[in-house]
């Protein structure tokens, strides 16, 4: 069985809200504890940019400077407990808000291009919501939920974005029916060996509101 799968949904990338901050005076690093602590600070800079988070980069310097030293902190231990807590809850509400807002557009986007391509000719639409189209006819048997099949695939976003393929490996992949996603399971059923179909899977038979990382995302 060989398979070109299309799942339904595209890639979003919300964009950074990190405020840049003010260029300081380079410094001259002379000495590995000198690297190193650079090192360390542009690392954190990278991954606050990288998630949205705006910091005082001289306001942390001062902190990190302070709690070194030992000198008189500007916060109490009460206080700063309840500062971060708070920024924990608020970078929580605002990633699930972030979360939220992608699946929409990302089911949406889906649903979309399901109504379109099932009147393009050649696309069977299943009462499950799941869309083929047959690109070569297979002779062979029909396997069932509990066979175990060997295919060669591709999967691809709408956009035409590839996110897994068995050509990356040089090699089928092997796998029970049941124990790929139920758009897979449902479409190889259907498909007699030596068949090559292209395969468009909703999100409700494919991820669905979880996210699984990379460009697969979330209602996808």
């Amino acid at each position: 069985l060989a398979m070109t799968t299309a799942f339904a949904d595209t890639n979003t990338t919300a964009p950074s809200t990190t405020t840049p901050a003010t260029a300081a005076t380079p410094a001259t690093l002379n000495t590995d504890i000198d690297k190193l602590s650079y090192s360390i600070g542009a690392d954190l800079g990278k991954n606050f940019k990288k998630q949205g988070i705006e910091i005082s980069p001289s306001a942390m310097a001062k902190g990190l400077q302070d709690g070194m030293s030992g000198s008189q902190l500007l916060l109490t231990e009460d206080q700063m407990k309840d500062v971060l807590s708070k920024f924990q809850k608020d970078l929580m509400a605002k990633r699930n808000a972030e979360f939220t807002k992608k699946a929409e557009e990302n089911k949406s986007k889906g649903e979309a291009f399901l109504s379109q391509n099932k009147s393009k000719e050649g696309v069977v639409t299943l009462p499950s919501g799941l869309q083929y189209k047959i690109i070569e006819k297979g002779n062979g048997a029909k396997p069932t939920k509990d066979d175990t099949v060997t295919v060669e695939y591709t999967g691809r976003l709408i956009d035409g974005q590839v996110f897994d393929s068995t050509d990356k490996t040089g090699k089928p992949a092997t796998f029970k029916v049941s124990q790929v996603i139920p758009g897979w399971t449902e479409a190889l059923q259907l498909m007699p060996a030596g068949s090559v179909w292209e395969v468009y899977v909703p999100a409700s038979l494919a991820y669905g509101p979880r996210s699984v990382g990379g460009p697969i995302g979330t209602q996808r």
